[in-house]
């Protein structure tokens, strides 16, 4: 699948660095291949923010949380939330309740993994060794990169970054059939490790492709954009795009 290319794209992110007034959680490209301006619909919602204080709340708990609930409660709170994201209509963008979703679905691996610290004795949560992922401090005014890391490497969405000139970062293998219109207009694609839970283990792994198993077709979609760039300026690279219908169902704010 080719995502279809919006140049409202790069309107997207731009706020990340400069604006101290809002959460900013982001924007990313969806796993169905749409673009979400968290930030944007936080705004447009009034929600303040909706992914990174939820998202908090279960890997950087506070006091009360650490004092009345033990893992094995918030396990089963992740999973009746799992629950209720299937099964119930919310009154908000389909977006929001699917990005939930994923991450409820992430969390639920993470506490259920024997590797995960839980010590309300001493209020102390370390998710590192089921998650693979070194936390690092949390920027409250800006991205949350551990959120971004999740979302990309185990969640299979896509960051449009703010602070990169035209660069997208993915864990996907297949990135000149799926990024193809958006290396057509110059964007650069950052790669890094896609994860999996390893349920024999318990723990999310790192997952690689040996390099013998990149298909034909992404050879020659790399030889064929490269081709394109170098000789086919920008402005004229319009009707080399492999995806020229927007998806139906799942714009900006539905």
């Amino acid at each position: 699948m080719t995502y279809y290319y919006d140049n409202y794209v790069e309107r997207f992110g731009k706020r990340d660095k400069n604006d101290k007034k809002w959460w900013n959680d982001g924007t990313y490209i969806t796993p169905e291949g749409t673009l979400f301006d968290v930030d944007g619909y936080a705004r447009v919602a009034h929600a303040g923010g909706f992914v990174l204080p939820f998202f908090m709340s279960y890997t950087n708990p506070d006091e009360d949380e650490l004092r009345y609930f033990t893992k094995e409660e918030i396990l089963q709170n992740l999973i009746d939330w799992e629950h209720a994201l299937c099964t119930r209509e919310y009154d908000v963008n389909p977006k929001e309740q699917k990005m939930r979703l994923a991450l409820v679905k992430y969390l639920i691996n993470v506490y259920k993994s024997k590797y995960t610290i839980w010590d309300d004795i001493n209020e102390y949560v370390d998710l590192s060794y089921a998650t693979g992922i070194k936390k690092e401090t949390e920027n409250l005014i800006g991205r949350d990169r551990f959120l971004k890391d999740i979302l990309v490497m185990a969640c299979n969405y896509d960051s449009v970054e703010s602070t990169l000139y035209r660069t997208i970062t993915t864990s996907k293998f297949n990135i000149y059939e799926t990024f193809y219109d958006y290396i057509l207009h110059d964007y650069k694609i950052y790669q890094i490790p896609k994860q999996v839970y390893n349920e024999k283990q318990g723990k999310y792994v790192n997952w690689s492709l040996p390099d013998y198993m990149i298909s034909d077709k992404e050879l020659r979609l790399k030889m064929e954009l490269e081709s394109i760039c170098k000789t086919v300026p920008l402005e004229k690279r319009d009707k080399y795009r492999r995806s020229k219908v927007k998806i139906k169902g799942f714009d900006f704010i539905d």
